[in-house]
């Protein structure tokens, strides 16, 4: 047997039609045995922004991607990736070339102790004999990621695969070509409120109850909204809420000195939970400050956070009977007043909230003109910092149909521009980018592509200095050492976009940016809209906004 036909076999019976690979000769025979497969290969020269790319393929089709690199730091260099997809439950299929075993410690290159090096941030691990004499145990490797694959939480599955040198032997006698099966995605789950009462032998007709769909998981559960209950939904769930504005309500709420104390009318005594985190601080706060009577996550695994500090119970949901309303005889049917007094408050703040002059220039002004004007098949992402805050606070659920991505399982800022470039690379929707200066220029080997998809748009917001820390509270108490959290840089994206053969457009003023934004939705190419902002005004906007 030869190297390639052996990891040729391992890559034959892994599942993924996309495979995201880094250069480097110690890999060569896995990238042999790939551009040998019916894998569509995707090269990527930084192994960390492929790793977000690879991310951001597997979060658009639901389906695990391959992602294959060359021994030593480049493996390192794929962890915040790895890191994400763990916490964000995406499959990712790592293959990481390695020295054999006698070459590690002994001052050989590109020797690291790389056996088991993603252990606290996989699902799975396994290494490949490092004789390539039998077939059979490499596809058994396949067998039992694509086992895992299926009956496990979604996630990064790593194989390291030790190779001795000669790497360029090749010989293609024995390379198998299998087509590829896809991963079974979830059968979407239907569960009721009534339904979870009956299972657990109680009524809740007289209590107040609020359902809340975290960031989505790969379970695909669907909690219809019975007669008086409260439906929130996180924007990166997607999927609707009853109550509109209500993350803006809540934050403006505790913005103020009594706030916490005034949303008491609104504390549940119910609350039923699905998928994972939400970006909402406010929620958080408001449901660890006004604790539920029970709270219940709907889940078919036991790895659940206790993010509200309610210590969730866990309900299986296939294991719920369906039934209805009337079929659960209720003793006391709810007459909705827990459902108006989310309604009341928050149309009471959305009154407040419409009355802020949103045809002025800054960051959260240009976000919501951006969120009313997108095309509604577009696919959304958006960078972590503030971002991914300007929408979760402006998106109406009611009127937009966009899918919303954020890699929101580490809140990072890496990897942003990389991870839509994934999407955006598999998808035929455009793909539209709202990303904050320091994570646009960050992760700026994005761009280093030779086949940058044609249908990514980039909406930056350029305040010239990463603005988080002086319009959150708390770093400014810290004084002068301010300086050291914020990221001053003076630097604009154009001549970088000239760099990378990027269409261009600018906007310093409402109308230019207006202008801006319209030719990018019309360009035919990766276009960088660069909106530059004062970081006083969006500030002093900000501030204005608490106060609603």
């Amino acid at each position: 047997m030869s190297v390639q036909s052996c990891i040729n076999t391992l890559i034959s019976y892994l599942p993924g039609e996309h495979a995201v690979v880094s250069p480097g000769s110690r890999n060569a025979p896995v990238l042999y045995a790939l551009d040998n497969s019916d894998v569509t290969c995707h090269s990527i020269v930084d192994e960390r922004s492929a790793a977000f790319v690879a991310l951001g393929m597997a979060k658009a089709t639901n389906q695990p991607v391959i992602l294959s690199c060359t021994s030593g730091t480049a493996t390192l260099n794929y962890y915040p990736a790895i890191a994400e997809a763990f916490y964000a439950r995406v499959p990712l299929i790592i293959l990481t070339a390695d020295r054999p075993a006698e070459k590690i410690d002994a001052w050989d290159g590109q020797a690291i102790r790389q056996k088991g090096v993603y252990s606290n941030h996989i699902r799975a691990e396994f290494q490949t004999p490092d004789s390539f004499e039998d077939e059979s145990s490499f596809k058994e490797i396949a067998d039992r990621v694509s086992k895992c694959l299926t009956s496990e939480i979604s996630g990064p599955i790593h194989i390291n695969i030790p190779i001795r040198e000669p790497f360029y032997s090749f010989s293609t006698e024995g390379l198998i070509l299998k087509n590829k099966s896809a991963i079974e995605l979830p059968i979407q789950q239907n569960v009721n409120v009534a339904s979870i009462a009956s299972h657990l032998g109680e009524d809740f007709g007289l209590k107040k109850v609020l359902v809340f769909n975290g960031m989505e998981d790969g379970e695909n559960i669907v909690i219809g909204s019975d007669d008086g209950t409260v439906m929130l939904s996180d924007i990166t769930s997607n999927q609707t809420s009853d109550v509109h504005y209500w993350d803006s309500m809540l934050f403006s709420a505790q913005s103020k000195s009594n706030g916490l104390d005034f949303l008491s009318v609104l504390r549940p005594d119910i609350l039923i939970t699905t998928g994972t985190t939400t970006i909402s601080k406010g929620l958080k706060r408001f449901l660890q400050h006004h604790k539920p009577e029970k709270h219940i996550h709907l889940s078919k695994y036991y790895e659940v956070g206790d993010m509200f500090g309610t210590n969730p119970q866990i309900i299986n949901p296939s294991e719920i009977k369906l039934v209805s309303e009337r079929e659960h005889d209720i003793d006391g049917e709810r007459d909705g007043a827990y459902v108006n007094a989310w309604l009341n408050m928050t149309q009471e703040f959305k009154i407040r909230f419409s009355q802020l002059d949103w045809s002025q220039y800054n960051e959260f002004c240009v976000t919501n003109y951006v969120l009313n004007n997108l095309p509604k098949d577009a696919v959304l992402h958006l960078s972590n910092s503030m971002p991914v805050r300007y929408v979760s606070f402006l998106l109406n659920s009611d009127v937009s149909n966009n899918v919303v991505y954020s890699n929101r399982g580490t809140s990072g800022i890496d990897g942003c521009t990389s991870t839509a470039v994934g999407n955006a690379l598999v998808v035929k929707e455009d793909v539209y980018l709202i990303t904050g200066d320091v994570a646009f220029f960050y992760d700026i080997n994005a761009l280093f592509n030779t086949k940058l998809p044609t249908n990514l748009k980039i909406i930056l917001l350029n305040n010239q200095s990463g603005g988080i820390f002086e319009m959150i509270s708390g770093p400014d108490k810290m004084g002068d050492s301010l300086k050291l959290q914020t990221t001053p840089h003076g630097h604009d994206a154009e001549k970088m976009a000239e760099h990378f053969g990027l269409d261009y457009f600018k906007g310093c003023k409402i109308g230019a940016f207006a202008q801006g934004f319209d030719l990018l939705k019309s360009s035919g190419k990766t276009g960088v809209l660069e909106v530059q902002t004062d970081p006083f005004e969006n500030k002093s906007f900000f501030e204005l906004f608490k106060t609603v």
